[in-house]
């Protein structure tokens, strides 16, 4: 361990279960993996996720510990820009409004939110986790070390090690187990996002949806001036992928290691 670049434990944590990956060196190099069956949820109290992490980072010995959350975890919406809106506060409350609309009056309670950045006129993200799942990051788990450094969910974490291959308009998207999340922009500005379950077997099949989502969005396609659409899917990204006329997919990799291991190393740009 050193002092200038302190070990880290990054989690990735899903409703069924949590993995480790400890990290060190100034070039962040993966030096253990460890993954544990789990049950992630509110009604006990997140005791099962404080159990399974208290019992990780007894394990690993780190310095800080990153979280990244599942996107089945998380809620996202589009906040589109309004001049009206003339502080964090009020655009805290707006965002919180808006999703009473979608999930019900008074909904927002139950849920902690955050926003995007954006400059003035730009559409923006927000992104709601439970409040009592958040309170339990905040804790420490139970004042165990490391101190938690950052809380991200699994959508923005892979668009955060990936931001410089975006260009300012285009779609991604983020396949997990069960769960696929899209998001387009234009001019940097944010025009639609959601997360679905959605189960997909084969490259074919997330083929075909996107083909879909492509048709619910009237997205014009053009053979000359094509969509771009990067794509984040570990479990297929060394298998054949289809095309599509008008589309130019921008695969979103990961480096070769163990396969328990593959999908924290995507979304916390952790190198092996």
């Amino acid at each position: 361990m050193s002092l200038l670049s302190p070990d880290t434990l990054s989690l990735y944590i899903a409703p069924d279960r949590i993995q480790a990956v400890k990290a060190t060196g100034l070039g962040r190099r993966a030096v253990e993996v460890r993954q544990r069956e789990a049950t992630v949820q509110a009604a006990d109290n997140w005791q099962g996720l404080t159990r399974v992490v208290n019992e990780l980072v007894t394990q690993t010995k780190a310095q800080q510990l990153h979280v990244v959350l599942s996107d089945k975890l998380a809620r996202y919406a589009c906040f589109p820009w309004s001049a009206a809106l003339r502080n964090a506060d009020e655009d805290m409350s707006m965002a919180m409004l808006n999703f009473d609309d979608v999930y019900g009056a008074n909904t927002s309670a139950d849920w902690h939110f955050a926003l995007s950045e954006g400059r003035p006129g730009q559409s923006r993200i927000s992104i709601a986790i439970p409040k009592t799942l958040f309170a339990v990051l905040q804790s420490n788990f139970e004042q165990k070390r490391p101190k938690v450094k950052s809380i991200q969910t699994a959508f923005s974490a892979v668009l955060q090690t990936h931001r410089k291959k975006l260009g300012s308009t285009g779609w991604m998207i983020n396949l997990e187990d069960g769960r696929l999340t899209l998001a387009s922009w234009a001019n940097d500005s944010w025009k639609w996002i959601y997360s679905v379950h959605a189960k997909l077997n084969s490259p074919e099949e997330l083929l075909a949806r996107i083909r879909q989502e492509i048709q619910l969005s009237s997205t014009s396609l053009k053979a000359e001036k094509p969509v771009s659409i990067f794509l984040h899917a570990p479990a297929f990204e060394h298998l054949p992928f289809g095309s599509l006329m008008g589309v130019e997919f921008v695969p979103l990799r990961t480096r070769d290691n163990a396969a328990g291991a593959k999908y924290a190393f995507a979304l916390l740009g952790v190198r092996p």
